[in-house]
């Protein structure tokens, strides 16, 4: 009679296995689109988007190119299809101010994604600003203002200056020139931030940290006006040139010659 119950028992349990539903799929739908512009066209560009990178790279061409991809996450692929539409791509250029949004419904049902890949002449200023994603931006030369929450900002042989703010996410700038005139000026809730200069550039620098570390290395001078474990400031090299201002919340702070 034991032996008779436990088969049961076990048929009775395969039986409850084979019956669960399973998990509900995802489906996710991709569109790519490119847009150009003659650079004669563009003095400087402004991309703003919801959950998605922006990357900028400087290109020798006659032409400023954004390649735009679109994405929709639904139920199955006619769900996705049925909203990957909702996500627009709005476009101005007047007086060579061209500006690109990704504009999209704040829904619990779907995911929604927009993020531009640019390639420019370096001439171009540039003005960036995305909400859960990361901006890149290399070998410009006329400078950046970029705003992310949710995300990070990298650069790599920037030229004319950067203002940069962060909201959760880290700050990592290389910086190929630091001018008269320009300024480093870099901020973030939680998260580091590493500022790489030429070994012989000459700024004031202002740097502190609520809960981290600052840090000045590499230079062949440094002068302090402050000099405390979070909070540093004086000027590195003769002090005549740039401007650096770094604040941070939670998170290390290094400004380090290249």
């Amino acid at each position: 009679m034991k032996k008779y119950l436990m088969v049961l028992f076990c048929v009775a349990m395969m039986a409850t296995v084979c019956t669960q539903e399973s998990e509900p799929t995802t489906y996710t739908v991709e569109r790519t689109e490119t847009r150009t512009w003659h650079t004669s066209e563009v003095v400087d560009i402004s991309t703003a988007t919801v959950n998605g990178n922006i990357t900028v790279a400087a290109l020798q061409d006659t032409l400023v190119t954004a390649e735009i991809t679109r994405r929709c996450t639904g139920s199955d692929s006619a769900d996705a299809e049925a909203h990957i539409d909702s996500i627009t791509i709005s476009e101005s250029n007047i007086e060579g101010h061209l500006n690109l949004d990704a504009d999209m419904p704040d829904s619990p049902d779907y995911n929604y994604e927009a993020e531009f890949d640019i390639t420019t002449p370096q001439s171009k200023y540039l003005d960036m600003t995305t909400v859960n994603g990361n901006v890149m931006i290399q070998d410009m030369i006329d400078g950046a203002r970029v705003v992310v929450t949710n995300g990070g900002i990298a650069t790599a042989d920037l030229r004319g200056g950067i203002d940069g703010v962060i909201v959760n996410g880290a700050i990592n700038c290389d910086m190929e020139a630091l001018q008269v005139g320009e300024s480093a000026l870099l901020a973030t809730t939680n998260g580091a931030v590493n500022l790489l200069l030429p070994v012989d550039v000459s700024a004031t620098f202002n740097a502190a940290t609520t809960n981290g570390e600052v840090v000045v290395t590499g230079f062949a001078a440094v002068t302090y006006t402050i000099d405390e474990l979070n909070h540093k400031a004086g000027t590195i090299g003769g002090g005549g040139g740039g401007t650096i201002d770094i604040a941070v919340v939670n998170g290390d702070i290094t400004i380090q010659a290249r």
